[in-house]
């Protein structure tokens, strides 16, 4: 779940959140779910999970809290994270705003995520000239990645 609005510790995040220079987006086509960028994520509730059907699983960056400690890309066994430009990203709540397509089961069942964060629901597709080609390339944050870590 998304650090709830009245959390003590969120204005402090999102106060730091905004000065960083790199946001993660998470490209949900060959996103497991398998949750090991949560785990690695130094800010509780700013990477989630959905979805409880191979078919629909996948993970959400929360753009509001994002520290852009680089992370998630690095230890993400599927090479499906990277860093983008914080100016990229500006002005969308989550990486579900930011994906390629809208391929993923999402975006045909909104209700896997929770209601305070689709704001990706009848959005066009994101075409970011900077994050667009980033997942036709090798992750710079893994580097010589042949299939799963």
């Amino acid at each position: 779940m998304p650090l709830p609005a009245d959390h003590p510790d969120r204005p402090k995040l999102v106060s730091r959140a905004a000065k960083v220079p790199l946001k993660a987006i998470v490209n949900l086509g060959a996103c497991t779910g398998c949750e090991v960028c949560i785990s690695v994520c130094p800010v509780d509730g700013c990477i989630d999970k959905f979805g409880d059907d191979p078919a629909n699983f996948g993970v959400w960056v929360n753009y509001d809290i994002c520290i852009g400690c680089r992370l998630c890309a690095k230890d993400c066994p599927w090479d499906t994270i990277r860093m983008v430009p914080s100016a990229s990203v500006k002005g969308f709540m989550t990486s579900l705003d930011t994906q390629p397509n809208h391929e993923h089961e999402v975006f045909a069942r909104p209700e896997l995520v929770p209601a305070e964060v689709r704001s990706f629901v009848d959005k066009p597709v994101y075409q970011d000239p900077v994050a667009a080609p980033m997942f036709t390339q090798q992750n710079k944050e893994v580097p010589n990645i042949m299939g799963p870590k």
